[in-house]
Formats: structure tokens, C-alpha cells, sequence
């Protein structure tokens, strides 16, 4: 898919208007931070509809029968049928037809023969042909003891880059984080906002909501680079970067939060564009900033002295399918009325693996970081995050030639200057990246993210999970342990990877918010892989307490369909 390069063919008015129902060339997939919806931007591959689509899924019905297919497949645990037909059968599906085709012990949820308290697919819009994927961001939520936040604006919007307009399609869409009070959680049939303009549910979205082709966007130029591809967004979701294979280019894209005049958020915009890259920008991933530096600048503001706070970049991390090396770029911010710069800030050369050409997906992992972090407080906060940023986060690269999963580090430098007071110690920070490891893969590797498995303990444990997109297998890796440590067979074509981790309360399989401790609370961590070739998704169980399932598909999500020069 990577390699594509007919996005001047498409015409958005001609052809058949594309299924809602159901899945085409799933590419990007994404879950909401509270488990009520999964994205998912399917791209019409084969030009067979007038455009792609992006599609709301409800995901609580979607774990609803997963969970009860687990159960039904584990009889030791749940008490029910073992065979598998009768596992089968009590979720209201036939045998598997096609294991070779789709693996996994039942036949497909016909997610087009569902409705009412059973619909899945529960609003869609369209989009142009070969989106690439897509990107989820929220609205920071206020820090513990500050003012809540505006009601007015966005609270999240969703970003999908997509190649045959060219464009980046944004959408404002629904809040279901749980993790705050000030969190604007949505309700009901709300959560499953799709708002691109489109003038009715299911129509297309309107070219103001195509950033790069709006023709009231002044800041740079109007036009986004060709073969938009790669998309990653800074935690706090105010700028975007997106990469451009054929042109060598990456773009950046600002997102501000606030509300203006009606209570309408502010759109989106092409902010800058950085050219001369090296051969084939690819994949990108955010940096989590250190916490010390929003601190730090928490406590200039509210001190209204800037000058206090610490000179830090949004940092993302760049693949090339055509060069040996990864590259740190860094985005500055419009300030003052100057213009928005994105930069290339440090190249690090893969030198130790054959010509080192060739990575793919990339991803980041904080997770050991923020533990230390979310530690921190009291008289001695600043000196105690000062001590976690030394802590490295992990970094994960899909790498071909030879096929394998790079294991890397990201270290945080802080600059300190002279200061008699204690947040005015550090300048500047900046991380650096290195290359550490690596795992030997199956062809050809292509997409890699940080998700958790449920151990046999019932705790979570940190993996990162690699998609072979040829060879239809995705690999469990184990950072601690260092070593792939389960193989998953996928269907053909797997694509893209998305989480739906938490915990249970009673028969239902509805999501809670559970307290460390409570037996009520029943812990599981599912994986959603969409499926390219066949255009469906498939659910993998992630709980080795399941010794029947556990790292196998045990759901598929949606009727396969084969592209049509194999029918």
C-alpha cells in the first residue's frame, strides 16, 4: 500500500457512493480513550466507489460479544459447551467456512444484518479514495486543583490523511474519557459523532474540513503536498504532522482548541511544511513530552512570568522507506505573530542491520516514564520529575531488510542555567534517539504498536505487536523479556492495530472504572486488527488467563470480501 502513487486519478463525483454497512480497504483504525467507539477509515483502494468512508463502530457491543465468545470458548472457567460449534452457535454464528482465508473458530458477524440494539456501524461519512490512516486527539484536561476548562469548542477531533484529494479530512467528534470530572463525557447516541461538514449522516464531508484545500486557509500555501501518508499528533493535539513520500516533505498542521464567536471551534490549518528530506518519509510517532516541562511552564504562567518556563518542541520520530536512518523533527509553534517552523532536529543512522533502508511503522512507548511521574508531588514535585525524565522511553521500528522489529531508546536532556529559584533551573530539554536491539521478524513487517496483554496474574504487561502485511502474522514483543514471545496468525493484509483494554463489571461485559482490589472488576485487553485484502476486522484476545485463546483471533468483524482480481 505504501508505494501507491495514483492519487491524481480520483474524481470525487463520479461512481457509486460507497457502503456504510460494511468495510473497504480498512487502512486506519483507532479506539476512543473510554471504550464507546472504534474508527475505522476504509480507503476504496480500487477506485470502485466515488470516495472512502470513516465509520463510528459501537465497540461496547463489539466487546459484548467478544467477551462472551471468550467465555464460551474457555469452558473450564465459564462453565458452557465445549465444543466449538456450540461456542459457535450461542453467539449466534456459524462454524468458520474459510479458516485459511480468516482464521478463527466461527464464521463472520454480518455487521449489515444488525440493527437496533444490535447495530455496530452506528454513523459514517465519506471521504476521498486511499486514506492511510487516521489519528485521535483530545483537549488536555485541566490539571488536579486548576479551573476547569472552556465548554466552548472541540474536545476531540479525528485526522485522516488522505491521499487522493490530496488532504487531510478532519472530524470533530465525541469525548468519552473517564479519567477526570472535567471530562465533557458524551451520552448515548452523541458518542458517535462523525461532524466533517457533510450536510446529512452519511454524506460527504465538506471541503472546509479538507485542510490543504481550503480555499480560506492563507497561512503557507493552499495546496497540502502530494500523497499525504504518515500522521501522528503531540499529546496535548494542537499540532499534527503528517509525511508526503513522493515529495520528500513533511507538513505540519496546527489545531488550536479555542472556542471563537458562537461557541465554533477554530479550524485547523496548514501551518508549515519542511522540503528536502531524505528519499521516502514514512511513518511518525509523537514524543510524550517529559511532565517537568508542562509543569515547569504551569508555574511560569500562573506566575506570569515566561521567561521561568523551558524552551521545549513538540518531537516526532520519522521513518524512510529509502534511506538508512531515523529522524527527530521538531515543530515550533506560531508565536507573537511569526510563523510556524517545523525542523529537522536530529538523524539517527541504522547502521548495524544490512543497507538499514526500509522502516515502517513506528512507535513510542512512555509507559515506564509516567508511572514514575504520576508519583510526584508535594514540596520535592519538580526535583522528583526531574529524576523520572531520566528515565528512557522505549521505541519500537518495523524494519525490513532484513524483516525485523528495531528496538531503540529515547533519553530527555535538560539544559540547566543559573537560577536561585527552583523552577527557573532548567533552560531547555531534548531528546535524542538510539537504536539498542533488535528481533528477527517475518516478511515483510509494516505497522508496530504499544498495547497491554492481561497476565497470568490478571495484571496488564507492556507488548509491542508487529504487523507482517505479507507474510498475514502479527508478533507479540516482550520488552522486558526481550524476545518475541507469541506469534498470531492475522488473515491476508493486516494493516492497522487498535486496543480496547479495561475492565468488566457483571454479565453485561460493559466497560467500569474499577478500584485496584475489587473482585467485581474482571480485567481483558482485546486487539483489533483491520484487515487490508479482505476488507474486515478481526479481534484478537489478549488474556493469557484464557488458555484456549489467548493470542488467537477469535472474532471476525464484518464479511470478507476478496479484491475483485481474485474473485
Amino acid at each position: 500500500m505504501g508505494g501507491l502513487g495514483v492519487a491524481g486519478c480520483f474524481v470525487d463525483s463520479e461512481g457509486l457512493p460507497p457502503p456504510v454497512d460494511g468495510f473497504y480497504f480498512p487502512s486506519g483504525i483507532a479506539a476512543s480513550p473510554g471504550g464507546r467507539v472504534l474508527y475505522v477509515a476504509n480507503s476504496d483502494f480500487d477506485l470502485r466507489f466515488n470516495g472512502g468512508t470513516v465509520q463510528a463502530l459501537d465497540l461496547q457491543r463489539l466487546r459484548r460479544r467478544a467477551l462472551g465468545l471468550q467465555a464460551s470458548l474457555n469452558p473450564g472457567e465459564a462453565g458452557v459447551g465445549a465444543s466449538v460449534s456450540a461456542a459457535c452457535e450461542a453467539a449466534g454464528l456459524r462454524p468458520n467456512p474459510a479458516p485459511l482465508l480468516y482464521p478463527g473458530p466461527c464464521g463472520p458477524l454480518d455487521i449489515s444484518a444488525l440493527d437496533g440494539d444490535e447495530e455496530i456501524v452506528r454513523s459514517s461519512a465519506v471521504i476521498g479514495a486511499f486514506a492511510s490512516n487516521l489519528a485521535l486527539v483530545h483537549r488536555p484536561l485541566p490539571e488536579p486543583g486548576a479551573a476547569p476548562a472552556a465548554a466552548e469548542g472541540p474536545v476531540a477531533r479525528l485526522f485522516v490523511p488522505v491521499r487522493g484529494d490530496p488532504s487531510v479530512t478532519y472530524f470533530d467528534v465525541a469525548d468519552d474519557r473517564t479519567d477526570a470530572p472535567a471530562a465533557q463525557r458524551c451520552e448515548g447516541d452523541a458518542c458517535f459523532r462523525l461532524d466533517c461538514g457533510a450536510a446529512a449522516a452519511g454524506g460527504r464531508c465538506a471541503r472546509d474540513h479538507r485542510i490543504g484545500e481550503d480555499p480560506g486557509q492563507e497561512l503557507i500555501r493552499r495546496k497540502l503536498p502530494l500523497e499525504p501518508f504518515g500522521i501522528a499528533a503531540s499529546p496535548d493535539g494542537t499540532s499534527v504532522i503528517v509525511s508526503h513520500q513522493i515529495e520528500n516533505i513533511a507538513s505540519a498542521i496546527t489545531n488550536p482548541w479555542g472556542p471563537v464567536e458562537g461557541g465554533a471551534g477554530t479550524r485547523p490549518q496548514l501551518a508549515a511544511v519542511l522540503t528536502d528530506l531524505a528519499a521516502g518519509p514514512t511513518e511518525l510517532a509523537a514524543v510524550p513530552p517529559p511532565r517537568l516541562v508542562t509543569r515547569l511552564r504551569q508555574l511560569a504562567e500562573a506566575e506570569g512570568e515566561a521567561s521561568k518556563g523551558i524552551d521545549y518542541q513538540p518531537t516526532f520520530a520519522l521513518t524512510y522507506v529509502a534511506a538508512p536512518q531515523l529522524d527527530l523533527l521538531r515543530y515550533q509553534e506560531i508565536q507573537d505573530g511569526a510563523p510556524a517552523l517545523l525542523f529537522q532536529s536530529i538523524s539517527t543512522r541504522i547502521s548495524a542491520l544490512a543497507s538499514g533502508a526500509d522502516s515502517r511503522g513506528i512507535a513510542v512507548d512512555a509507559s515506564e516514564r509516567q508511572a514514575c511521574e504520576a508519583g510526584c508531588g508535594g514540596e520535592d514535585e519538580l526535583e522528583c520529575l526531574a529524576r523520572c525524565t531520566a528515565i528512557p522511553m522505549q521505541v519500537f521500528v518495523a524494519h525490513r531488510y532484513p524483516n525485523s522489529l528495531l528496538v531503540g531508546e529515547l533519553t530527555t536532556t535538560l539544559i540547566e542555567r543559573e537560577s536561585d529559584r527552583p523552577e527557573g533551573r532548567w533552560a531547555a530539554a531534548y531528546e535524542t534517539l538510539a537504536i539498542r536491539d533488535a528481533a528477527p521478524l517475518a516478511a515483510y513487517p509494516s505497522r508496530v504498536e504499544v498495547g497491554d496483554v492481561i497476565g497470568a496474574d490478571g495484571a496488564r504487561r507492556r507488548r509491542a505487536f508487529a504487523l507482517a502485511f505479507d507474510s498475514g502474522l502479527a508478533f507479540s514483543y516482550d520488552p522486558e523479556a526481550r524476545r518475541i514471545d507469541a506469534v498470531i496468525r492475522t488473515g491476508r493484509g493486516p494493516q492497522a492495530i487498535a486496543f480496547d483494554t479495561g475492565a468488566t463489571c457483571g454479565d453485561d461485559k460493559e466497560r467500569c472504572d474499577c478500584a485496584p482490589g475489587d473482585d467485581a472488576c474482571e480485567p481483558y485487553s482485546l486487539m483489533y486488527i483491520a484487515h487490508f485484502t479482505d476488507s474486515y476486522l478481526g479481534v484478537v484476545d489478549l488474556d493469557m488467563r484464557k488458555a484456549n485463546t489467548f493470542g488467537s483471533m477469535i472474532l471476525t468483524v464484518g464479511e470478507p470480501i476478496p479484491p475483485r482480481e481474485s474473485q
